[in-house]
C-alpha cells in the first residue's frame, strides 16, 4: 500500500519501447491491478502500443503547445535566470521543438551552456542545423542539369565521412520546404530555418515539377 496518499502511480515514460515480453508481462498487471496501485502510460508514438494493452488504459491527446505560449515561457525563466534571449533565437528554438515544451527548454539550457545571449546562431549550431550550403549546391545542380558537379559534391561529402543515407533525407526535406515556398504565402511558421536559409530557399530557381521529380527520385 501507499506509505503517503491513497496510491501509488508508476508513470512509464516512452512505454512504447518496451519488448514484446515486457509489454505482455505488464498486461497481467493491467488486466488485475491493485487496488492502490494507479499506472500512466506516456508516449509519442501511440501506434506502436499493442491493442491488448490499449484498450485496457483509458487515452488522453495532449495538444502541442502553442509558439506563443513557449515564447512567453522562455522570456519568463530569462528574467527570472537573467538570460538575454533575441527575438528570433526564441521563435527557431519554438519552430524546431514542434510543439513540445521539455524539447524547447533542453535546447535552451544547451544554449545557455554555449553563452547567456542566445542568439539564433548559437541556436542553429546546437540543433545541429549549420552547414547546410552543400543542400543548396546540390539542388542547384539537379536543377541546372549538371551530373558532373553533382557527382563531385557528393564524392567530397562522401570522402568528408558525411552519411549518405541522411544526406538523402536532409535533400527530401531540402525539396520539401522548395515545394512549401512555391506553395504558401506565409510560409515561415512551416519551415525551420533561419531567415537567411529562408531567403536563399526563395531565391532559388525551381519549378514545382523539377521539385517533385527530385523528391520521387529521392524516395526509392
Amino acid at each position: 500500500p501507499a506509505q503517503i496518499g491513497r496510491y501509488k502511480v508508476y508513470i512509464i515514460d516512452e512505454v512504447h519501447m518496451l519488448s514484446t515480453a515486457a509489454f505482455n508481462a505488464l498486461l497481467k498487471t493491467l488486466e488485475e491491478p491493485p487496488a492502490h496501485v494507479k499506472f500512466i502510460l506516456a508516449t509519442t508514438e501511440v501506434h506502436k502500443l499493442p491493442a491488448t494493452i490499449l484498450s485496457r488504459c483509458q487515452r488522453f491527446d495532449f495538444r502541442r503547445v502553442s509558439p506563443e505560449a513557449m515564447k512567453e515561457r522562455m522570456e519568463y525563466i530569462a528574467e527570472k535566470e537573467d538570460l538575454i534571449l533575441d527575438e528570433d533565437a526564441v521563435s527557431l528554438i519554438s519552430r524546431i521543438s514542434d510543439g513540445g515544451m521539455r524539447d524547447a527548454l533542453s535546447l535552451l539550457d544547451q544554449c545557455i551552456g554555449h553563452d547567456r545571449h542566445v542568439t539564433s546562431e548559437i541556436v542553429c549550431r546546437v540543433a545541429g542545423m549549420t552547414g547546410k550550403d552543400h543542400l543548396f549546391s546540390l539542388a542547384s545542380t539537379v536543377s541546372n542539369k549538371n551530373s558532373a558537379e553533382a557527382l563531385s559534391l557528393i564524392s567530397d561529402l562522401h570522402a568528408s565521412s558525411c552519411d549518405m543515407e541522411r544526406l538523402c533525407t536532409q535533400l527530401i526535406d531540402h525539396y520539401r520546404n522548395l515545394m512549401i515556398i512555391r506553395s504558401v504565402k506565409q510560409p515561415e511558421g512551416l519551415i525551420v530555418c533561419t531567415a537567411a536559409e529562408l531567403k536563399q530557399l526563395e531565391q532559388q530557381a525551381m519549378t514545382p515539377e523539377q521539385i517533385v521529380s527530385a523528391m520521387e527520385a529521392l524516395g526509392f
